[in-house]
């Protein structure tokens, strides 16, 4: 085989698309699922006070919308409106809503958090939490027909007796 210049720029990049094909690394995560640090999250953000850690895993922006809904909140219980309607109006608590989702959010893509399990999939080194349980599964199965093997050979049942020189049963399965 001889080589042209012609060959040698698809040659080129034929080597280098087996190479950013070949050497993939999986994605990072950039989020915690929520279910999985519910118990550290608080049932109400704007319950908080300022020196709580959690309020350090916020990123600036949300940690900021946090104080703007504080004092927000504040400026309505001064209002006669709050007092006539017994507490806040629909809008607030709407707004209110949208401020803990947003907090939730934003402490489940901070660094620390998502430094915490950076392998959730991962039951050991190698192996997803399906492909564990289905390993030791297979691995059970196996064990238990070996039992039932071992089981049989300690009862002698696994062939006919050798003590007489004729077959008494035929174990071959041919007729």
């Amino acid at each position: 085989m001889t080589l042209s210049i012609r060959s040698v720029p698809s040659l080129l990049a034929l080597v280098s698309l087996c190479a950013l094909t070949a050497c993939q690394t999986p994605n990072q995560p950039n989020s915690v699922p929520l279910a999985q640090v519910r118990a550290q999250l608080p049932p109400d953000w704007l319950s908080l006070q300022p020196d709580d850690w959690r309020m350090a895993y916020l990123d600036n922006p949300t940690r900021q919308s946090l104080r703007d809904m504080k004092k927000e909140l504040a400026n309505e219980r001064a209002t006669h409106t709050f007092a006539f309607n017994n507490g806040y109006s629909d809008a607030t608590y709407a707004k209110i809503r949208d401020v803990n989702e947003a907090c939730n959010k934003s402490f489940c893509a901070n660094a620390v958090t998502i430094g915490k399990n950076l392998t959730p999939e991962l039951a050991g080194t190698s192996l997803s939490v399906n492909e564990a349980y289905m390993n030791s599964t297979v691995v059970g199965d196996v064990n238990l027909r070996l039992l039932q093997d071992d089981w049989a050979d300690f009862w002698l049942m696994n062939s006919p007796s050798p003590l007489t020189q004729y077959p008494i049963v035929n174990t071959g399965g041919r007729p």
